[in-house]
């Protein structure tokens, strides 16, 4: 399964030109080949969670070829988002948070909604574990590519390694995924920068953004310019 994801596009009214770097992101998914088999948005699609700015994000992601999904990131408004995007399958009106599995693959796509109404960094409840719990153990013939905002692992080429309210959240979480052995990659954003590692066998990453003006850690302005995505083959 070819699974592309993108991140933290961060879509503000008041900076078009993030709305133009989706808009090239977008035009080069579409020319992969092969194509991918979904697009997954890792959070952080708006800048400061307002209902137009969803509306904007929404109509240049609704270009892809390939079905999308998307999670919330701590910049987003969950209930806009749950609103711009809801369809009824996956995201639901009456959603307490945006988490949910898509079955229609050979490889399950989980969703985890890690944002904190108190702070940048995240939070998984009880709620949302048991849920996030719930999810890995409804099908273990299968694997699973999990997709969440912020990473439950330390990111060291980050400011701050960790990005959540309490790290034993973080573990907690991680502990979770790990006790489901197929669970086959682990998939994040928010840091801005991209960086890969290891939670025991499966392979964890974070994604640098596709708005280039918020980009942490490049070193030219080649890396600083290009269109961001990341191919996963997972299966």
């Amino acid at each position: 399964m070819r699974i592309v994801q993108i991140s933290d596009t961060h879509i503000s009214r008041n900076n078009p030109a993030r709305v133009a770097d989706l808009e090239v992101c977008i035009d080069r998914i579409n020319a992969l080949d092969p194509k991918p088999d979904v697009v997954v948005h890792t959070g952080d699609v708006a800048h400061d969670g307002l209902a137009e700015e969803y509306a904007t994000a929404r109509a240049v992601l609704d270009t892809l070829t390939a079905p999308y999904f998307v999670i919330p990131g701590n910049r987003d408004n969950r209930h806009e988002l749950i609103d711009a995007f809801a369809d009824g399958r996956y995201i639901q009106k009456d959603m307490a948070y945006v988490q949910y599995a898509v079955e229609a693959f050979d490889t399950r796509l989980i969703f985890a909604d890690t944002a904190s109404v108190d702070s940048n960094k995240g939070r998984v409840c009880e709620q949302r574990m048991a849920e996030i719990a719930a999810l890995l153990r409804a099908d273990a013939s299968r694997p699973i590519a999990l997709f969440l905002h912020h990473p439950p692992f330390p990111v060291p080429v980050a400011p701050d390694p960790f990005q959540y309210e309490s790290w034993s959240n973080a573990e907690q979480l991680a502990a979770e995924f790990a006790r489901h052995p197929n669970v086959r990659g682990i998939f994040c954003g928010h840091v801005h920068r991209t960086f890969e590692t290891a939670l025991g066998s499966v392979d964890a990453s974070t994604l640098t953004c596709v708005a280039r003006d918020l980009r942490k850690g490049v070193t030219n302005d080649a890396e600083r310019n290009r269109p961001v995505f990341k191919v996963h083959c997972i299966g």
